[in-house]
């Protein structure tokens, strides 16, 4: 199961955003064993001057339930940008 979660913002609104995702990121691969993560962003600003972020998370369906609200707690305890958009996506067998 990948999770691909993204939002937008203005940077200069959130310095140290991406310390704090990678730490969010670092606190989860601590928690769930096996997980795989990813910071990524689009190569460019939109017309307001904000960043498109994306986080990237690969892990067991199992865990997908306790994983989201973890997710959703943390980002939440650390004052990330909102409205943080979530997407489910699947391996095709």
């Amino acid at each position: 199961m990948n999770l691909y979660v993204y939002y937008k913002f203005l940077v200069d609104e959130s310095p140290g955003a991406s310390g704090l995702v990678r730490h969010i990121q670092g606190q989860l691969a601590s928690e769930f064993p096996g997980l795989k993560y990813d910071l990524l962003k689009r190569p460019n600003k939109d017309d307001v001057g904000r960043e498109t972020w994306m986080e990237v998370y690969s892990l067991n369906d199992d865990a997908l339930p306790q994983f989201q609200l973890r997710l959703n707690q943390l980002a939440l305890e650390m004052n990330l940008p909102y409205p943080r958009l979530n997407e489910l996506f699947v391996p095709i067998a």
